[in-house]
């Protein structure tokens, strides 16, 4: 990377990273309005309280926001009210989705060769 391009990502950001923003907005703003409200308000609390882990970097890639919208497309579609969807307790529902999204991939992948594991120890198979 040029130190021009570095100084342009500096000043104004990392364009893909913005398209991709806006695409996941978008999806957002195209939910039904209950789910749309709904959306917004958490997006809000997440950027207000922050990680509940204390992930400087939590916003730093959109999988958070992005499951957040596929979760409320697929349940918009299956006609499930939002809150059954989140539960009465709302902030609640937001910290599990941030503790969830800070876990990092080592983690993700630790998880799922154990559980491979112990599936397929308990059948007597390696």
């Amino acid at each position: 990377m040029s130190v021009i391009d570095s100084a342009v990502k500096l000043v104004i950001g990392d364009l893909e990273e913005k398209k991709a923003y806006k695409q996941v907005m978008d999806r957002a703003d195209a939910l039904p309005e209950d789910y749309r409200f709904a959306f917004r308000k958490i997006r809000t609390y997440m950027y207000t309280v922050g990680s509940v882990e204390g992930s400087a970097n939590m916003f730093s890639d959109l999988s958070l926001f992005t499951n957040l919208v596929e979760l409320f497309e697929v349940s918009a579609a299956e006609g499930k009210p939002v809150l059954e969807v989140t539960g009465g307790d709302v902030d609640r529902f937001a910290d599990e989705l941030m503790r969830a999204s800070a876990a990092n991939d080592e983690t993700l992948r630790e998880k799922l060769n154990r559980e491979i594991e112990e599936y397929f120890d308990g059948k007597g198979q390696e």
